[in-house]
């Protein structure tokens, strides 16, 4: 059985948790809290405690970009990672993106509202104000970021900007971005993340 640990609220986790649903594979969920993260058991699966955390049996594998790459080329190679090495050039700036100015931008914004972090506000604000035009203007003639479907790059940037409004950006400022968010939560098997736009809204 694959165990992911992570946090119901966690954006990062919700990368893994939506990769698993879209594959149609089973896991089991192991929340852990900042305390439990310290845990010498929980620092021996990542050394840096942080989640989420993959289990498959003895193979553990810490960070969602990583995770997900993982599960695109084990289970989906090529449709989720790229077919060309254009596609997977443009993929990972992608994954990029999600894990500097998309985390650095919107998710810690919302990470001070919803869990009190303390942050640097002015400048997560400016780094939202660069990425989200930039991923807005992308989306503008494409229904996807990297090809015609559905990839890891979508999978990895989507949660934090989805969940952008908990931080005080309004999605209605970015229209392509809504739209995206809503395509991906109309996919089957979609797992239900609170705070994520529905389909149907």
């Amino acid at each position: 059985m694959i165990r992911l640990f992570g946090s119901p609220m966690s954006g990062n986790v919700h990368k893994v948790r939506m990769a698993l649903a879209f594959l149609g594979i089973a896991w089991e969920e192991v929340t852990v809290d900042a305390a439990a993260r310290q845990d010498e058991a929980f620092r021996a699966l990542n050394p840096m405690a942080q989640i989420p955390v993959y289990v498959e049996g003895d193979f553990v594998l810490r960070d969602s970009q990583a995770i997900a790459a993982y599960l695109a080329a084990r289970h989906r190679p090529g449709e989720w990672d790229g077919r060309t090495p254009e596609e997977r050039g443009a993929i990972a700036v992608w994954l990029s993106h999600a894990a500097n100015e998309i985390f650095n931008g919107p998710a810690l914004l919302r990470a001070e509202k919803l869990f009190d972090w303390s942050i640097d506000r002015e400048r997560a604000r400016a780094v939202a104000a660069r990425i989200l035009p930039v991923v807005d203007a992308h989306l503008a003639s494409r229904q996807w970021l990297v090809g015609e479907r559905l990839t890891i790059a979508d999978i990895a940037a989507s949660p934090y900007l989805a969940l952008a409004p908990d931080g005080g950006i309004d999605l209605e400022e970015w229209p392509h971005i809504r739209d995206w968010t809503r395509r991906i939560a109309a996919l089957p098997g979609f797992p239900a993340m609170p705070g994520w736009p529905s389909a149907e809204s």
